[in-house]
C-alpha cells in the first residue's frame, strides 16, 4: 500500500477500518461546509459509503495521520475530462499546524512522479482564505473565479479557482 510520510505525518489509501474515525472528521460542520459533496449533518452511511481505497490509476487520496490519529484527509484524484484535482479537509483543532501546506507538498511530489499530467487543479471557497493561502504556499496560481455546488450548505457559492502546472525539467 501507497505510504507518503513526512516529518510529522502519514497518508494511505482510506480503508473501511477508517469509517469511525472519518465520520468524526465529517461531522464537523466547520469542516464540510468547505467541501463541495459532503452532507450536514454528518451522515454514517454516506461516510461508510466513501471508506474505500481509490483506484490508483486515478491518482492518490486517503486518511492523514498525526501521532497515529486521524487529523484529516487530502488527495488528489483525475475523475473527469477536467482532469486532476485536488482537496483536503483537516479537523479544527490540527488547523494551522501546517499539516495541509506539509502533507500537501508530500502529495503533490508523489502525483509528479507516478502520473503524466500536465496540472492539477484546486478550488476554495471565498468564505475559505485559509485553504487559499494553503494553495498559494504549495505554488497554484489562482485564475478564473467561479461557483460551486457545497451539500452541507444546501447550495452553490462562490469559488477561487487555481491551477499548478507541471514543473518544467531543467
Amino acid at each position: 500500500m501507497t505510504r507518503l510520510v513526512t516529518d510529522r505525518l502519514m497518508m494511505r489509501r482510506l480503508q473501511p477500518s477508517d469509517a469511525e474515525a472519518f465520520h468524526a472528521l465529517v461531522s464537523h460542520f466547520d469542516v464540510v461546509r468547505m467541501t463541495s459533496s459532503w452532507p450536514w449533518p454528518a451522515d454514517p452511511a454516506f461516510t461508510r459509503s466513501r471508506c474505500h481505497p481509490c483506484d490508483p490509476v486515478t491518482g492518490m487520496a486517503g486518511p492523514v495521520f498525526h501521532r497515529g490519529q486521524l487529523v484529516g484527509a487530502m488527495g488528489i484524484m483525475s475523475r473527469d475530462e477536467a482532469g486532476p484535482e485536488m482537496g483536503y479537509m483537516f479537523a479544527p483543532e490540527h488547523w494551522g499546524r501546517g499539516f495541509a501546506t506539509e502533507m500537501g507538498q508530500k502529495l503533490i511530489t508523489h502525483v509528479w512522479a507516478q502520473y503524466d499530467w500536465d496540472a492539477v487543479r484546486a478550488t476554495a471557497f471565498f468564505d475559505n482564505p485559509a485553504s487559499a493561502r494553503v494553495l498559494a504556499k504549495l505554488g497554484f496560481v489562482e485564475t478564473e473565479p467561479t461557483t460551486g455546488w457545497c451539500a452541507a450548505r444546501g447550495g452553490d457559492f462562490p469559488l477561487r479557482s487555481f491551477i499548478l502546472p507541471r514543473p518544467t525539467e531543467s
